[in-house]
């Protein structure tokens, strides 16, 4: 358990307790710790009641205050103490009263990733994953409270969020040359030691002249690599909460260990993976996986042919991406938001419309 956890438990207790007596109606929250918590979370709060958030820091609040409506309630952990939480963080121990409801959701498709011990999993109420594939995995180790809803994010390819003349408008934004074939490079986080970005980032500038190059960065990027990427000279270093509209206007995708591949894999973009050295973060399964559905290659030199067979074959790999996602994302259907507050209301009457 975290020693935070043990350190807050008492004080926390007495004073949730203390709250409790003097409210009178149900404190109902959703705990962020990071913009992108709050932009998934659109696609549910839709289907609910309004409800205030609470924020791991205060630095967020002008970055969280343009997706906001208006009324919103905003409350600074620890000094919160409701009677149901959300939170897109496997981090239930941070309430650590037994009688305030836990709801917890993943916030990508956790295959890319090694598992928090189940433990962590059964301080949950409910916690939802993006597939039956995750949901299994995770009851293998011993997790009771879970269940498969899907994606909530990948609900906006469904609900005509990006018409095509919002997409136009974005290649003409980003001045794009309709002639030109447009890649989309991405990279995880560089700490982890499972980035490849150090194999192409000073080699990219030399695509422009025959592509439309653009670049994404996970956003725990060293600030090297995003400083560097800002200024370069006939690229386009995207900083958008949103990637979607980027990926519909791509026509290849390029990354490593990312889990943005699934985000490529739910567009239906042929994807080029760069190998990387395995470390102790490595897993083979997810290594399997993305070898299943990427042109696989070792170094930059490598690239120009695997683009061009990119584009030759997308349509024949694009199984292999369907079925990739019946893995990691399923259902797909746009509906995973409804799903997703469904299971909250059960638990958290009060938030149904």
């Amino acid at each position: 358990m975290v020693f935070t956890y043990y350190l807050s438990l008492v004080p926390y207790h007495i004073a949730w307790y203390i709250c409790k007596l003097f409210r009178r109606k149900k404190l109902y929250l959703l705990h962020v710790e990071d913009p992108f918590d709050y932009f998934i979370f659109r696609n549910i709060a839709k289907h609910l009641s309004p409800m205030g958030i609470v924020l791991s820091s205060k630095t967020l609040i002008p970055k969280l205050q343009p997706m906001l409506p208006p009324a919103t309630k905003i409350y600074l952990y620890p000094f919160c103490f409701p009677d149901g939480v959300i939170m897109f963080r496997n981090a239930a121990w941070k309430y650590p009263v037994k009688s305030i409801i836990k709801i917890g959701l993943e916030h990508g498709a956790y295959n890319f990733k090694r598992f928090p011990k189940a433990y962590y999993y059964n301080l949950f109420n409910l916690y939802m994953m993006t597939s039956m594939h995750d949901v299994t995995r995770i009851k293998a180790r011993g997790a009771k409270p879970v269940k498969a809803i899907g994606y909530p994010k990948s609900d906006s390819l469904f609900d005509g969020s990006y018409p095509a003349e919002q997409l136009n408008e974005l290649r003409n934004t980003l001045n794009l040359d309709k002639d030109k074939p447009t890649l989309l490079f991405s990279s995880t986080w560089d700490g982890s030691g499972m980035s490849a970005a150090h194999k192409w980032y000073d080699k990219v500038q030399s695509l422009a002249t025959a592509y439309n190059v653009l670049v994404t960065l996970h956003p725990r990027m060293s600030e090297y690599y995003k400083d560097y990427f800002a200024n370069l000279e006939g690229i386009h270093y995207i900083n958008a909460m949103d990637i979607y509209p980027y990926l519909l206007i791509s026509d290849v995708c390029i990354g490593d260990t990312n889990s943005l591949i699934a985000e490529f894999c739910i567009v239906n973009r042929p994807i080029i993976t760069f190998s990387i050295e395995a470390t102790k973060r490595t897993m083979d399964d997810v290594i399997e996986l993305i070898k299943s559905v990427s042109i696989r290659i070792d170094s930059f030199e490598e690239l120009p042919a695997a683009i061009d067979e990119a584009l030759s074959t997308a349509t024949n790999t694009a199984a292999a991406r369907a079925k990739v996602i019946r893995t990691l994302i399923n259902p797909l259907d746009g509906n995973a938001g409804l799903r997703a507050a469904q299971e909250i209301c059960i638990l958290l009457p009060e938030l149904k419309l």
